[in-house]
C-alpha cells in the first residue's frame, strides 16, 4: 500500500463513526422484541382451539387441594 493509499484510507475511516447514536439499538430491540409479543399474542388469541394444559397448572390445585390420609392394603 502506498502512502497516498494509505492517506486516502485514514480519511475515509474518519469520516466514519463505528457506533450508532446512544439507545438507537437498544430502542429498536426493545420495538422489535414488543411487536413480536403482541403480533403472536393476537396471533393465538382467537383460535378455536383450547389453551395448552401444562404441568405447572397441576401444582396450584395440587396445593389448594386437602391431604389424603394413607390408606393400608
Amino acid at each position: 500500500m502506498t502512502p497516498h493509499d494509505q492517506e486516502l484510507l485514514e480519511k475515509q475511516l474518519r469520516a466514519t463513526d463505528p457506533t450508532p447514536p446512544d439507545g438507537v439499538l437498544m430502542l429498536a430491540i426493545a420495538t422489535v422484541f414488543c411487536a413480536g409479543m403482541a403480533f403472536g399474542g393476537f396471533l393465538f388469541a382467537y383460535t378455536d382451539q383450547p389453551p395448552m394444559r401444562l404441568a405447572a397448572n397441576d401444582i396450584v390445585a395440587a396445593q389448594q387441594s386437602q391431604p389424603m390420609l394413607p390408606t393400608a392394603r
